[in-house]
């Protein structure tokens, strides 16, 4: 985890003289006195570690030092602007009247478990493109890892307003707040602060943070150093009566936060390794003599099925028994992966990371812990085909194992999207594609409303996605395959492949089960366990 991290580069910043981290440096005259704080203009360059994040030239969020080339900050800040080029950060200031000393930003990596409706997750992270160097205006602070209890003192600081819906202010301000029991907050909140979130200011109201603060720190004292407890999240107004501040509580977050600074700063839906030999063509389906059929006869294939190049989809697992592999899952996290229900997975089965070729060696096989089945409904053709499998040690950082990001509940996959179908298996292809090799195809999407006429009967539900012919499994050859789509260079998972065709079918389209409808399962279910 992070904390196991720290403590050599700590050691490297005392040998150089340098503070340590969550240390305020101002005399002790005014140390004493700063400590008891009711809302005003912090001494200057006395939070070393507060950084102001600048959208081109316009102040947006606070964050805070946590290593030389990261800043931890909140994911909502980004929810419209995420190219990394067009963000700045600026450290060691206490007035924002002359932004000199900026410094670019050079990935955004948002948690992948971010959600607009619930707010939950609410952290990113930010490389920079040159290291910060640490003085005594600027400096790192830690995770606060202890239990955040009830009536704890700890102090937000931020550029927002001082007043609800008032200007910004140049100059950094400072307030105390309390941390609030979670059902008492929930009992102002309406049940909607999450586990991963905490509440601080008074009941009463007069302290708060406010528009501007956004992904700034709260530090709690120690008794020997400040540690980073929360980050400004959300709330209802400024200060209001029974309307506390909401925090992302960032010690849940530990694991991810090390998890991206060990890779590099790759986020999930990204790799390394570009994804390469990929038609700019929908796949179609061919007949023998290679040419695209417009009817139902004779024996088709998949035109359009490229190998992968390796690694290039580093969330494909491969399940198998015995050694055999049987169906492909989805890393969704780094001890979670998503797969077909249909594809019967038990415990004990593996799960196999980091893997092109079949017959080779791959870079990480884990054990299934235990699999968690989608609740059935006793349809046929079932509408829910969908499990969780719980890895009995997570997948190691890196490539080539990257999780696939998962879309938001409201985002909706349409033709503005790029959508590619991948797995391993014998396909109906012409091209020379080996079984054991992973292989791709780009396909496109066809709506509910033309596929419940083409399948009739009721079969397609609101459950399910739908794609070109060509994706179905008897074309791609693999029973667990995955619609990955891709904007700006990230892939979300939008569906499984589930029940279809008994052949290379020209007519009905792929079916695949929708992942968007069942992210409060997967929530649930990841978070519970």
């Amino acid at each position: 985890v992070l904390m196991s991290v720290i403590p050599l580069f700590l050691l490297s910043l005392t040998l150089r003289g340098i503070p340590l981290t969550g240390i305020r440096t101002f005399t002790p005259e005014l140390e004493i006195e700063t400590r008891i704080i009711g809302g005003k203009e912090a001494w200057a360059h006395s939070w070393p570690w507060q950084v102001s994040l600048r959208y081109a030239t316009m102040p947006a969020c606070g964050g805070a030092i946590i290593a030389p080339s990261w800043v931890i900050t909140a994911a909502h800040c980004f929810q419209r602007f995420k190219t990394a080029s067009s963000w700045m950060v600026m450290a060691g200031k206490h007035d924002l009247g002359n932004p000199n000393e900026l410094v670019r930003v050079s990935r955004i990596v948002t948690h992948q478990g971010y959600s607009r409706r619930t707010k939950e997750f609410d952290v990113a992270l930010l490389k920079l493109q040159t290291p910060l160097l640490y003085d005594e205006h600027v400096g790192p602070i830690e995770i606060w890892m202890d239990a955040l209890r009830p009536a704890m003192s700890c102090s937000v600081t931020g550029w927002g307003s001082t007043r609800e819906n008032g200007p910004r202010v140049n100059r950094l301000q400072e307030v105390n707040v309390s941390l609030l029991p979670l059902d008492k907050c929930n009992q102002f909140y309406r049940g909607r602060i999450r586990p991963t979130m905490f509440c601080a200011g008074r009941p009463e109201g007069g302290v708060d943070a406010c528009q501007g603060d956004s992904g700034g720190p709260l530090s709690c004292f120690t008794g020997e150093r400040y540690q980073l407890g929360g980050l400004v999240s959300w709330g209802v107004g400024c200060g209001r009566v029974h309307r506390p501040g909401v925090y992302t509580k960032l010690q849940d977050h530990a694991p991810w936060v090390a998890d991206v600074m060990n890779s590099g700063g790759l986020s999930c839906g990204e790799a390394q390794t570009p994804a390469c030999r990929l038609g700019s063509l929908p796949a179609t389906l061919v007949a023998a003599g290679g040419e695209a059929l417009a009817d139902g006869g004779g024996e088709v294939g998949p035109g359009g099925v490229t190998e992968a190049c390796p690694y290039s989809w580093p969330w494909q697992v491969s399940l198998q028994s015995e050694g055999r592999h049987y169906c492909s899952g989805t890393l969704i996290h780094r001890r979670w992966v998503l797969a077909p229900h249909h594809c019967n997975t038990k415990t004990g089965d593996m799960v196999v990371l980091g893997v092109h070729d079949l017959r080779f060696m791959a870079s990480q096989s884990v054990p299934v812990d235990e699999v968690f089945e989608q609740a059935q409904d006793g349809s046929f053709p079932p509408s829910n085909d969908l499990a969780l499998i719980r890895l009995s040690e997570p997948a190691r950082s890196g490539e080539p194992r990257i999780p696939v990001c998962l879309p938001d509940d409201d985002i909706e996959v349409d033709d503005s999207w790029t959508c590619v179908t991948t797995g391993w298996g014998q396909t109906k292809t012409l091209d020379n594609v080996s079984p054991h090799s992973l292989h791709q195809a780009t396909v496109s999407l066809v709506n509910l409303t033309a596929s419940r006429s083409i399948w009739g009967g009721g079969l397609i539900k609101d459950t399910h996605l739908c794609t070109h012919p060509a994706a179905a499994i008897p074309c791609m050859g693999d029973a667990g395959a995955p619609l990955v789509c891709q904007k700006h260079g990230v892939y979300f998972l939008f569906g499984l492949v589930t029940w279809g065709s008994r052949r290379c079918d020209l007519i009905r389209p792929a079916v695949f089960s929708s992942i968007a409808d069942v992210q409060l399962w997967i929530r649930d279910t990841t978070e519970d366990v």
